[in-house]
């Protein structure tokens, strides 16, 4: 194995990737070879036919066509799915996923080609070629990776049991938690309680602020839908969609957690709390807020970080303690929680 590959394979068991067993790889390549001999089916009917009658025929070379067609179609879908998700009928049943060894993410059509072009010249040695390249991820104990993999530079993972490499917001965070090793989990934990007696006297004495719920402002009960043309005498204002269908104009200067509070320093913040199930959110996790027309959040160094995805563009993380000014669409990930950004022009 050279020096690269065992430097992407390392990288990602840190990220939490698990390599897929040999059991279920084989599974996976005989449900994706029993669909390419279903199409064969009506091809073998054909030569049946042909055999029966001893004379050649419209039926048989129709039902060689339709079996031609129907490999070529199912060629051409297994090609992309591979190419651009990773996946195929097989992989799919099995929650088996394939990822290009270096930056994780789907293998790319030439990867997927390459596999391809090497399987079919494995049938120049019928049966014996094909089996070969079936069973070879029992060579490779470890990584389970078989001879197609290392030609395509491919890695096949279980996405039952680990990290779903093709799913770009979670592979953004597991890289954002790769980089913070000292990270405090301590915020995964539940809380014990504390009475008011037994409370921190410094924060006790943080001064109540609003909270907002973020549920609280339905779209029923909003004027924030389609943002309009601007015209003479309007202001740009910002809002939150988020994923609960809920909207909340963006305020100066506001927080968002499972629980945030404010500081002694800090001005009136509307205090965002969050329901997130996952608890994968922190106690403060985000600041935001609007400086004129533009809208911005900040990471407060939160344990799993901020993902912000703009459009067509692969999700990337906040930089802690950075305002990051945002753009009509992004979407922001905090947690399991998501919000999008819309601007809308008002009256002043």
């Amino acid at each position: 194995m050279d020096v690269v590959a065992a430097a992407a394979l390392a990288k990602s068991s840190t990220l939490g990737m698990r390599p897929a067993g040999a059991r279920l790889r084989i599974w996976s390549y005989l449900i994706d070879y029993a669909i390419s001999l279903a199409a064969l089916l009506p091809a073998g009917i054909g030569y049946v036919i042909f055999r029966v009658t001893g004379q050649y025929s419209t039926v048989p070379l129709v039902l060689s066509a339709v079996s031609a067609l129907l490999l070529l179609v199912y060629l051409i879908v297994l090609l992309t799915m591979n190419s651009r998700k990773g996946s195929s009928p097989g992989k799919s049943a099995m929650r088996l996923r394939a990822t290009g060894l270096g930056r994780f993410a789907a293998p790319g059509f030439p990867r997927a080609m390459a596999a391809s072009f090497a399987f079919l010249l494995s049938h120049l040695l019928p049966f014996i070629g094909p089996a070969l390249m079936l069973l070879s991820c029992l060579f490779d104990r470890e990584h389970h990776r078989s001879w197609l993999d290392k030609i395509a530079q491919t890695y096949v993972v279980d996405v039952r049991n680990g990290l779903d490499p093709t799913n770009p917001r979670a592979l953004a965070r597991a890289e954002y938690l790769l980089s913070r090793p000292d990270r405090d989990i301590s915020e995964h934990l539940p809380s014990l309680g504390t009475s008011v007696e037994d409370a921190d006297p410094d924060e006790a004495a943080v001064p109540s602020r609003r909270r907002s719920t973020a549920g609280i402002i339905g779209a029923q009960n909003s004027d924030w839908h389609s943002p309009a043309e601007p015209g003479p005498g309007t202001v740009r204002r910002a809002a939150f969609a988020f994923d609960d269908g809920s909207y909340l104009p963006v305020p100066e200067s506001g927080l968002i957690g499972r629980a945030p509070q404010a500081t002694e320093e800090s001005g009136n913040e509307l205090l965002v709390a969050l329901k997130d199930p996952e608890r994968l959110l922190s106690k403060t996790h985000l600041a935001f807020g609007c400086d004129g027309a533009n809208a911005w959040i900040m990471d407060l160094g939160s344990s799993n970080g901020t993902q912000v995805t703009a459009s067509s563009r692969a999700p990337r993380n906040a930089p802690p303690n950075v305002r990051l000014h945002l753009n009509d669409g992004d979407v922001v990930q905090v947690g399991s929680r998501t919000f999008r950004i819309t601007f809308q022009e008002t009256a002043k």
